[in-house]
């Protein structure tokens, strides 16, 4: 009997040493699990911290380039509606002369590429010479005006150019030089040298600083 409650008694020590070895591998494991999946946490929450982090710089990033780019945007059609209003008005002006006023204007052009011509010591003489947006008379008068005699000869002009070209002009080609005197190339040279003034005529000088019109930085009045 006695054997028996001894045998009984062993093997509740047995179950309860294996229970406790069974408890603590169990407990390890578990502890093992959680602190990987807290590892595990903290390396996922770090690498979306880092991607939210990217993302949002990008994101600022992109935002000052397109604040940039409307600012550029911005200006820049200022500029072509400035330069659009001053060559329409520039044409308007151009448009308007009496004609007699547009020829005289025409001449001292072609005059000072004359002049210009000789200081380079070319020679002014075979010139083939073709007139735009004037009659083969004007253009005769124009060129025995600025050219030495037998310098020139004048091709005939189509009549439908005279009508279709509002702003006169005349090409003077030699074997060794070109010289091209218009109104349009007149209304250019002013638009260069005198970009300011025209602008402050035309919008007036608070509209618009100096700065963004086109062609005029470093300009003063």
């Amino acid at each position: 009997m006695e054997e028996l409650q001894s045998t009984e008694r062993l093997d509740r020590e047995i179950l309860e040493d294996a229970r406790k070895k069974a408890y603590r591998i169990l407990k390890a494991a578990d502890e093992a699990v959680q602190t990987g999946v807290e590892a595990w946490e903290q390396k996922t929450n770090a690498a979306l911290a880092g991607i939210r982090q990217k993302y949002a710089q990008g994101f600022e990033t992109i935002q000052r380039e397109l604040q940039a780019r409307l600012v550029l945007d911005k200006r820049r059609i200022r500029m072509e509606k400035i330069e659009k209003l001053l060559t329409s008005a520039l044409d308007a002006y151009f448009f308007n002369l009496p004609r007699a006023r547009l020829l005289s204007l025409l001449k001292g052009t072609l005059q000072s590429c004359v002049a210009e011509v000789q200081k380079t010591g070319e020679p002014v003489t075979g010139f083939m010479v073709q007139c735009r947006g004037l009659t083969d008379v004007e253009g005769a008068q124009l060129l025995t005006a600025c050219f030495p005699e037998g310098t020139w000869a004048l091709i005939p002009a189509d009549s439908r150019l005279i009508e279709e070209e509002p702003f006169p002009e005349i090409v003077a080609d030699a074997p060794t030089v070109r010289i091209t005197a218009s109104i349009k190339g007149l209304g250019e040279a002013l638009l260069k040298d005198k970009r300011v003034e025209l602008v402050e005529a035309l919008i007036g000088s608070a509209a618009l600083g100096t700065e963004e019109i086109p062609g005029t930085q470093g300009a003063s009045l």
